[in-house]
């Protein structure tokens, strides 16, 4: 049975100012029988624009795999980058909703 995770509980995800510190975030979810969903959220940067010098602009990256191993020895299944507020913040846990959601079939009672 999958577990029903309220994605946007205070403290499942860290504060918008962990990400703007630096801090990379990895979780998981196990559903008996089902592969584990694995993701991780850390500070980037986009590339500079060098035709106007502009600094790069920081983002917060998603990534998600699923699978009993680590990020470093596994193949991440899909990634984006959110805007490093708290729209962007919100955003990127909406995205980890809807990839658990696609990544961990539905089962029929």
């Amino acid at each position: 049975m999958r577990k029903n995770i309220d994605w946007h509980k205070p403290c499942l995800i860290p504060e918008l100012l962990y990400f703007q510190n630096g801090g990379t975030f990895t979780g998981s979810v196990s559903n008996t029988g089902e592969k584990e969903f694995r993701y991780k959220l850390s500070p980037d940067k986009k590339a500079s624009d060098e035709q106007n010098e502009q600094e790069p602009e920081k983002t917060i990256k998603a990534e998600v795999w699923y699978g009993p191993f680590c990020y470093e020895k596994s193949t991440v299944e899909n990634e984006s980058a959110f805007s490093m507020d708290e729209q962007g913040r919100s955003e990127a846990i909406d995205w980890l909703c809807r990839n658990y959601e696609a990544m961990i079939p539905q089962q029929v009672s």
